[in-house]
C-alpha cells in the first residue's frame, strides 16, 4: 500500500475511534447525570471495538521509524500510536452530533461536578489516593452497590 492510502486509513480509523469513544463518554455523563450506576454498554463495546482495530491496522502496516501523519509522528508502539492519532484528529460520526442525544443531562452533570468539594469529600480523595489501586477500586465498586440498592 502507498504511503497516501495508508494515511487516509489510518486517519479514518483513528476519527470513527475518537467519535466511538466521545460517544461512550457523553452517554457515560448521561447516565450519572441521572443518578444511575453507569455499566457496560454497547457503546461502551464498540469504542473497544474500534480502538483494537486501530491498533491492529497500526501494527499491521508495520511503519517505519519516524513515520508522520498531519504533523505528528507515530510512535512505533502501536497502542501509543493510536492514542496519539485518536488525540489529533477531530471525532466524527455518521448519526450527527456526538452528544445531542445527551447534551442536556450532561450539562446538569458537568454543574454538578464543577462545584468544589467539602472538606469531608476532600478527605474522602486524599483517603481513596492513599490507598493502592485494588482497594480503591474495591472501596468504589462497594459504594457503587450500595447507592445501587439503596433507590
Amino acid at each position: 500500500m502507498t504511503g497516501v492510502r495508508v494515511r487516509a486509513m489510518l486517519l479514518a480509523l483513528a476519527r470513527r475511534a475518537k467519535g466511538t469513544h466521545l460517544y461512550w463518554q457523553a452517554g457515560l455523563a448521561a447516565v450519572r447525570a441521572r443518578d444511575e450506576i453507569p455499566q457496560r454498554s454497547e457503546a461502551f463495546a464498540h469504542a473497544v471495538q474500534a480502538e483494537l482495530c486501530l491498533t491492529d491496522a497500526l501494527h499491521a502496516a508495520g511503519l517505519p521509524a519516524g513515520f508522520w501523519i498531519d504533523g505528528i509522528t507515530l510512535d512505533r508502539d502501536p497502542v501509543t500510536a493510536m492514542k496519539q492519532l485518536r488525540d489529533h484528529v477531530h471525532a466524527w460520526t455518521w448519526n450527527g452530533p456526538i452528544e445531542a442525544g445527551h447534551e442536556q443531562a450532561r450539562l446538569a452533570y458537568r454543574q454538578l461536578a464543577a462545584d468544589p468539594l467539602t472538606d469531608q469529600e476532600h478527605a474522602l480523595a486524599v483517603h481513596l489516593a492513599g490507598l493502592i489501586a485494588a482497594r480503591r477500586d474495591k472501596v468504589i465498586d462497594t459504594a457503587e452497590h450500595l447507592a445501587r440498592h439503596q433507590q
